[in-house]
């Protein structure tokens, strides 16, 4: 009998190869920052001395000249366009801790979704497409999709903002800001209703199939 073919091809050999990258990078930056000089570690904005932050609750004309409303915070400085954008180039210990913290979440998104697609796909090969445990798989691929999603894009929002509120001398931009003005993630959010449809189709697919064994 001929050997069928992984029906989970090309999206099993892509993840294992993003997941397999991504794990060589962040070796390859470790090694790199303890063994070359002159080399540092950035992952997540951990060490970055040059950043900004938007506040993307206030829309204003872009414009080269800085609008006198918006005032930058000591050794902060303010550039213009659809949204005020503050920037610093000698950030405080708490500045530095926030551009970390505005990045981990959709870090941290995307990561546990790639590693519960590879879970997936694992599973799938060893215990096949049409069982309970594969079905289970990918319900948690989806909740973690629409809930992880929402959650990524708060915590982001909160932490932009809050850095923003460090960055200038407004008055307007808060971690309560943040909470209130997050973006919406319509893709992750249609996909992990999606991906819960169809892990709901293959468990009443799988019961419906136990039934009809158990009756021949």
């Amino acid at each position: 009998m001929a050997r069928v073919s992984n029906p989970l091809e090309p999206i099993s050999s892509a993840i294992k190869v993003v997941v397999t990258v991504i794990a060589a990078l962040l070796v390859a930056g470790v090694l790199g920052a303890m063994t070359l000089d002159g080399v540092h570690l950035r992952v997540l904005g951990v060490g970055d001395k040059n950043f900004c932050a938007t506040d993307t609750s206030t829309t204003v004309g872009g414009g080269e000249v800085p609008d006198p409303e918006f005032k930058p915070a000591p050794g902060a400085t303010v550039e213009m366009d659809a949204h005020p954008s503050y920037c610093t180039e000698d950030p405080t210990a708490t500045q530095s801790l926030l551009n970390i913290a505005k990045q981990i979440p959709s870090s941290v998104f995307t990561v546990g979704a790639l590693l519960l697609v590879l879970w997936l796909i694992r599973g799938a090969e060893g215990d096949g497409l049409f069982t309970a445990r594969t079905a289970h798989r990918l319900r948690t691929l989806g909740w973690w999709l629409l809930a992880g999603g929402v959650l990524s894009a708060v915590a982001t929002s909160v932490a932009e903002q809050a850095l923003v509120g460090s960055l200038s001398r407004s008055g307007d931009a808060s971690a309560l800001t943040g909470l209130l003005s997050w973006d919406m993630p319509y893709m992750a959010l249609l996909t992990g209703l999606g991906v819960l449809s169809f892990a709901r189709v293959m468990r009443i697919g799988i019961t419906m199939r136990e039934e009809l064994d158990g009756t021949v």
